[in-house]
């Protein structure tokens, strides 16, 4: 599709959301021997930092063995590109992040989702909708709507930038107790999505409670 079509479709899927929250989710892949390199100290640590990156009104940060997942409700839109450019996003993304990850995406999307607090989230899922051609809003919505009646809460929606590469994401913040259930109903869906969903970019890990994140920095 033409990136101008792109645009002005994303404009209009924009306008349908009804916006109160935007949501940052930024997902690196980790190496086999990721539990050896001291460098997972400190990237946790920057992505910990986080928190008290401008315009940030929540934050939480997950790491399993295969992936690190941040994900960060800003202030508004206009939020994006300060924090985008800030020391504690710079900072986790290309001294944290780059150094030590095989891979890395990030889709910066609009929900109607509050912020999602630390206290009671034990794992969280991340997922990202790649752009791809002859897929409508519609079906694009559907598949939402399906994972948002998935057990936990979703923070879900289009992108908003025109230069994304994807087309909707965001998150499900789970309970301890509904984690399982969820993975199980996760298999279930997938049985019925549709073709377009199979290129799902995704990530499930634990959530680090913000005292271990500040635990896992070198010390001095």
């Amino acid at each position: 599709m033409p990136p101008v079509l792109v645009a002005e479709r994303r404009r209009v899927e924009r306008a349908a959301t009804p916006v109160s929250e935007l949501l940052h989710v930024v997902v690196g892949s980790l190496p086999a021997d990721v539990d050896e390199d001291e460098r997972l100290g400190a990237a946790l640590d920057l992505g910990g930092a986080l928190a008290g990156a401008p315009g940030v009104r929540a934050s939480l940060l997950g790491r399993s063995t295969e992936h690190v997942v941040a994900a960060c409700w800003l202030d508004d839109p206009a939020a994006l590109e300060p924090f985008a450019e800030s020391e504690p996003h710079m900072a986790f993304v290309m001294r944290g992040l780059a150094p030590l990850v095989s891979g890395m995406w990030s889709a910066s999307v609009a929900t109607d989702a509050p912020p999602i607090a630390l206290g009671g989230v034990a794992a969280l899922w991340a997922l990202a909708i790649p752009e791809q051609a002859g897929v409508y809003e519609w079906e694009v919505r559907r598949l939402l709507d399906s994972i948002a009646a998935l057990p936990g809460l979703a923070a879900t929606g289009p992108t908003v930038e025109e230069r994304e590469r994807f087309r909707a994401g965001g998150v499900v913040a789970l309970r301890r107790d509904e984690v399982t259930p969820f993975e199980q109903e996760l298999e279930a869906a997938r049985a019925v999505w549709p073709a377009f969903a199979v290129e799902l970019h995704e990530a499930l890990v634990p959530v680090i409670p913000a005292a271990a994140v500040a635990a896992a920095a070198p010390q001095p």
